[in-house]
């Protein structure tokens, strides 16, 4: 006789394990930018993209999986999705470091678990906001020591109040589509059972690789396609860069997307929100690795206070997952 909320306490498990390992893939994302430092991070980023489309392709010729019967809406929010979660949220990135400088961008969109998880849980009501608090607060502590540390408030320069004004307006702009984006995804998931997890991050790759040509000549303008002379070393080769944008394309964005996207089909938003707290912190880990470093202590110290904050909250989730099934702590307004 099986035990009540056992089912349901072990697939809510799985999925805060498939979500933890997206993070954790994602995490590359912060590290292969480090490795081919040589080259403009603009190119990397259309590399990830073009490799991810190219991927898609070739997955929906090889599963002969027709696109033709889709409705208007999921092809709409396969562009939106595009948009906000790849090319524009990057674009923004992008001109808010150059206007602004990566320390206070870093900031910005380091706080990006928190905001998903507080407006999914707005926008669901998952859980009582008093059952958030605490672990919403420690995960906002560690990350000010994590982002404070590791940006260190330098780069402003003399830059004037304008720019600096509009790259932080950027970085928000670029916040606000991702926890847009981080959100709506796992809510169009959840009302398009018919839609795989696999079908829609071959879709949105398939759209994102058209938006990135598109935009492409914007985002290239004043980027260089050709490495620094002297930077990279023996990672200053093509071969190199295609390495690079094949791991970014294939694993961070396809493979971190279809986990991703299995874990957001079984978890409240509010929970899966604080997950993505792995990938700055693994992708943190790596580039210590690769560059033989150990962090700071105030830096550990914020790195395990996040740790604790994101396992009082899955702590919580399991909690009420016990009580009712995976996959219904989201009915209500959402559907």
């Amino acid at each position: 006789m099986a035990v009540p909320g056992r089912s349901s306490l072990a697939g809510t498990t799985a999925a805060v394990a498939t979500g933890i390992t997206a993070n954790l893939i994602w995490g590359l994302a912060f590290l292969v930018p480090v490795l081919l430092s040589a080259f403009d991070p603009v190119v990397i980023t259309l590399g990830r993209y073009v490799s991810y489309g190219i991927l898609s392709l070739l997955i929906l010729a090889v599963t002969r999986t027709r696109l033709r019967g889709l409705g208007r809406d999921v092809w709409l929010m396969a562009v939106l999705f595009a948009f906000t979660g790849n090319v524009g949220y990057y674009f923004f990135v992008v001109q808010g470091v150059a206007l602004v400088g990566a320390p206070v961008v870093t900031v910005i969109i380091g706080t990006l678990p928190v905001t998903v998880a507080l407006y999914g849980n707005w926008r669901h009501k998952e859980f009582p906001f008093g059952r958030l608090a605490l672990p919403i607060a420690l995960i906002a502590a560690g990350l000010v020591l994590v982002n404070l540390t590791e940006a260190g408030w330098s780069g402003t320069g003399d830059r004037p109040l304008a720019a600096q004004l509009a790259g932080a307006g950027c970085a928000l702009l670029a916040l606000l589509m991702w926890t847009w984006y981080g959100v709506a995804n796992a809510a169009f998931l959840k009302t398009h059972p018919e839609m795989s997890s696999g079908r829609w991050s071959t879709l949105i790759g398939v759209v994102t690789l058209v938006m990135a040509l598109l935009a492409s000549p914007l985002l290239l303008l004043g980027a260089s396609a050709s490495p620094a002379p002297g930077t990279g070393g023996a990672r200053d080769s093509v071969a190199w860069l295609i390495a690079g944008s094949l791991i970014l394309g294939v694993m961070v964005s396809w493979v971190g997307t279809l986990l991703w996207n299995r874990a957001s089909h079984q978890l409240p938003v509010s929970v899966s929100g604080q997950l993505i707290v792995f990938e700055t912190i693994s992708g943190l880990a790596y580039v210590f690795l690769a560059e033989r470093r150990l962090p700071p202590p105030v830096e550990i110290v914020g790195i395990a206070v996040v740790i604790i904050g994101v396992l009082i909250g899955i702590r919580r989730s399991m909690r009420q997952a016990v009580r009712e099934p995976v996959g219904h702590l989201n009915d209500g307004k959402d559907r």
